[in-house]
């Protein structure tokens, strides 16, 4: 790969503090454009070869929403290049985005939500951690890498906020209820009697996978998706369903939309606003699950 974009990825990873997914979905767009360009240097392309390679990416098949991240990923590129190397002009910057339909974002009912939640009862180490876990993303509406990077010392049980560390290293501060405090506190009394007998240190991080090590993202998606499945649930349920469930519920509760942005931590309004449509959106699903009349299916 081109030094120059290895640069750029380090300089995502270690200046803007991405994830390491963040990057590393980064550096797949990029090579493939690098590779799309068959040897042309990459600073000096101009906006029709951009073009083509997003043009190539639908006729591959690609969804609109691979092809307009792509596209993001390329103009970030260029506007790192410019304030760094000077590079006079961004060609993506002419190449407009996909159109794409608006979809509701996937969200849980609060039965729904119930009943997956409930269905941990055991007290086993697992148990307590996973429950944890289901009502933390709840409570807060983090991300699954926020709640992974989630440190002990960051949290406030007497007013019941945690900070967390979210994209572009931007800390801020997210709400712990009663019933997740419950669950964080039966979790952190087996948590510690874990580390204590395998004898290991405490890196400090909340959630722990069975060896006492870091909980990371992907680890979490596997507990979650297993949790659903041991409970029958049918529903597909990913880490960022309770995130979109916590943002609803509060739109759906008259939550002002720039509250949920500082709540949700969106740089920009325009990622919230989603859910200033969903309102409607969850009415009318009440409607068509709760009304004898009210499915639309023939």
């Amino acid at each position: 790969m081109d030094r120059r974009i290895e640069e750029y990825l380090a300089y995502l990873a270690s200046v803007r503090g991405l994830s390491e997914r963040t990057v590393r979905v980064y550096r797949e767009d990029l090579a493939r454009f690098e590779e799309f360009l068959e040897g042309a240097d990459i600073d000096s392309v101009k906006s029709p070869a951009v073009r083509a390679f997003a043009g190539s990416l639908v006729m591959e098949g690609k969804a609109s929403s691979s092809v307009n991240r792509a596209l993001s990923t390329i103009r970030g590129y260029y506007r790192y290049r410019m304030q760094f190397a000077s590079l006079p002009a961004n060609p993506g910057k002419e190449v407009e985005n996909l159109g794409m339909p608006r979809t509701l974002p996937n969200f849980l009912f609060e039965d729904e939500r119930g009943t997956l939640i409930d269905s941990i009862q055991g007290t086993t180490f697992a148990d307590l951690r996973d429950r944890a876990i289901l009502e933390v993303l709840y409570s807060t509406g983090a991300r699954i890498s926020e709640l992974t990077g989630m440190k002990l010392d960051r949290i406030d049980f007497s007013k019941g906020i945690i900070r967390v560390m979210g994209k572009g290293s931007k800390e801020r501060a997210v709400f712990l209820g009663k019933k997740a405090l419950s669950a964080l506190g039966s979790y952190l009394v087996i948590r510690s009697m874990r580390l204590a007998g395998r004898g290991l240190p405490d890196h400090g991080y909340v959630f722990i996978n069975a060896k006492g090590t870091r909980l990371t993202p992907r680890g979490a998606e596997k507990i979650l998706e297993k949790r659903r499945i041991q409970a029958n649930f049918k529903k597909r349920v990913t880490p960022h369903a309770f995130r979109h469930s916590f943002a609803t519920q509060l739109v759906a509760n008259g939550a002002d939309i720039r509250v949920v942005q500082e709540m949700l931590g969106h740089a920009s309004i325009s990622t919230t606003q989603v859910y200033a449509h969903v309102d409607m959106e969850h009415l009318r699903s009440v409607y068509e699950r709760a009304h004898p009349h009210g499915n639309r299916e023939k």
